[in-house]
């Protein structure tokens, strides 16, 4: 009888699973991974003998797969109720924090940094250069026991003895461990600062740049719905403590976002932010409705200096504090500024720039290979 119970529950798991994903309509997304699926690889002769069918068939196969979110985010539970400290690419630190593990990749960060010194010889207008820490430096304390992650701090160094004396950097270091100290600076399930991380990143640019922060008496608005973040679509646990996505407000400033490219443009800005996205997973997108290959803030700012900023999301919580700043302020992201009709020393010269500021983490510098359109 019990082989008998035990066959029966085999077979009905596997022709369960087998029809379930037969008659279940693909998927085209999933939001808890936070990525695009796998569809039906094309089935041709080519393909079967190389060897390029199969190994497609068998990521559609995983993708597709009924009920993975749930499958995937028992299997995290189990490991941690087994007090394992790591899963694909996060730990589980103290305190409810997910934190990425840092791996340096010293080749491609000499090459970004080859690009941006080619960068700066072809403008003539102060650079200043952020490289952000991440929660694997400034939180490190939080890490479990015999972690493997490597010091970002050594990368940071790499980067500052590699550029050109003519970039104005700054690492930030101090100042988010100091305002860690005092409350929170970055998400505990995103990868992402904090509004208040932001801030004080914020305040050691403006630094920096030798002038003084926004005089602005600013509200930080806590808006509803638990977040859980980019962290936690790679490690999803029932037992996660769910984040709050806050923004500030300044109620003396006025602004206006014009996108360069029509197509791109949310056109449900509410001041700078997007207030559809606060209704996704991915909450940290209403800061400007996400990233975009340029577009251009307007603001009420006393300071008419015309700054353009490089960046990647992390200045995306930054930006509306650079708006209390500078009455203009150009964005760009190399990630989709490609073959665009002018390059950025280009639009540089176009536009009047009067100070352009790089602003990056070092887990993006580290693995993204989109310097090479900065011309």
């Amino acid at each position: 009888m019990k082989a008998k119970i035990v066959t029966v529950f085999f077979l009905a798991f596997i022709f369960g699973f087998g029809i379930a994903g037969l008659i279940m309509k693909d998927r085209g997304f999933s939001d808890m991974e936070n990525r695009t699926l796998a569809q039906q690889p094309e089935v041709t002769g080519e393909k079967i003998i190389n060897g390029e069918f199969q190994d497609s068939l068998e990521t559609y196969l995983s993708d597709q797969m009924p009920l993975r979110d749930g499958l995937y985010s028992l299997k995290v539970d189990y490991e941690r109720l087994m007090l394992k400290t790591f899963q694909n690419g996060v730990y589980f630190a103290d305190d409810g924090y997910l934190i990425q593990e840092y791996k340096e990749n010293t080749g491609l960060v000499d090459n970004n940094v080859r690009y941006i010194n080619g960068f700066v010889e072809k403008v003539d207008v102060p650079v200043t250069f952020m490289l952000v820490p991440t929660a694997s430096s400034v939180l490190s304390d939080k890490l479990p026991a015999g972690c493997l992650n490597d010091d970002q701090m050594k990368t940071v160094e790499r980067v500052k003895s590699g550029l050109d004396k003519k970039i104005s950097f700054i690492c930030p270091v101090e100042e988010l461990t100091a305002a860690s100290k005092e409350g929170q600076v970055f998400y505990r399930t995103d990868h992402h600062w904090t509004a208040q991380g932001a801030y004080a990143g914020y305040k050691a640019l403006m630094k920096a740049l030798g002038k003084g922060a926004a005089d602005a008496d600013y509200e930080y608005n806590t808006f509803k719905g638990e977040f859980y973040g980019t962290l936690y679509s790679k490690a999803p646990s029932a037992i996660q403590q769910a984040d709050t996505f806050t923004a500030p407000k300044n109620p003396m400033g006025t602004y206006t976002v014009e996108f360069a490219k029509v197509q791109e443009d949310p056109r449900t800005l509410v001041g700078m932010y997007d207030v559809t996205k606060l209704e996704t997973k991915d909450k940290y997108a209403a800061l400007f409705g996400g990233n975009f290959s340029h577009f251009t803030i307007h603001s009420n700012a006393a300071n008419d200096e015309h700054v353009l900023v490089i960046k990647d999301s992390y200045a995306n919580a930054v930006l509306p504090y650079l708006a209390d700043s500078f009455s203009t302020v150009e964005v760009v992201d190399m990630r989709y500024y490609h073959m665009e009709e002018q390059t950025v020393s280009e639009l540089i010269k176009a536009k009047g720039i009067t100070q352009v500021i790089l602003l990056y983490n070092v887990d993006f510098f580290d693995s993204d290979n989109n310097f090479l359109w900065l011309d």
